[in-house]
């Protein structure tokens, strides 16, 4: 029996992402010792490293729903989640965004953040239905230039190479009209019933 049973991550392989994720976080976040066994940190008693475990939750929480600070300095926020995420439920992100709206009202949040939700995609790559758009670009031409994201279309790299779908700003989704190439975003309209 080895050691330390942590697979490690190569360029062909790696263990499955909670593990990887606790792991490095301990060992180059919480400990800042890259030959430090995240196995021996106790989560429930972590002993000498809870002030530091507290410090990074504080640093590290993305529940801040507050965001004048960074909407005052011009910044815009271009948010996407794959429906088909098994590691983050979109409802935690649909729940933030609510949060947010809440906190600073729909029409200001609306004038520097989008929240999108893409049905099939993963967590980060996906074979059903792997979304990629010019996301930079879209963002430049925001911040940069004035220009709102509208129609945007994601297309598909994996599942159907070059199938597309709108990009629909949350809650509504991509529906189909019926007729035309189920492949293509111009057979689809962005609903939300």
């Amino acid at each position: 029996q080895p050691a330390n049973p942590m697979p490690p991550v190569t360029a062909t392989a790696s263990p499955p992402y909670g593990s990887t994720f606790w792991d490095q976080w301990v060992r180059y976040f919480v400990t800042r010792n890259p030959n430090f066994n995240s196995l021996s940190l106790d989560p429930q008693n972590p002993g000498q490293w809870q002030s530091r475990i507290v410090e990074l939750t504080g640093i590290q929480d993305a529940n801040k729903t507050d965001l004048s600070a960074f909407q005052a300095k011009g910044g815009k926020i271009l948010m996407a989640h794959g429906m088909g995420d098994a590691l983050v439920s979109t409802r935690a992100t649909q729940q933030y965004w609510a949060r947010i709206r809440g906190a600073m009202g729909g029409s200001r949040v609306d004038s520097f953040a989008r929240y999108y939700e893409i049905p099939g995609y993963d967590h980060a790559v996906s074979s059903v239905f792997n979304a990629a758009w010019d996301s930079l670009t879209t963002l430049e031409n925001w911040v940069e230039k004035g220009a709102a994201p509208a129609n945007q279309v994601v297309a598909d790299t994996a599942g159907v190479p070059g199938r597309t779908r709108p990009l629909c700003d949350y809650p509504a989704f991509p529906r189909y009209s019926g007729s035309g190439d189920v492949n293509a975003a111009a057979s689809f309209s962005c609903a939300t019933q």
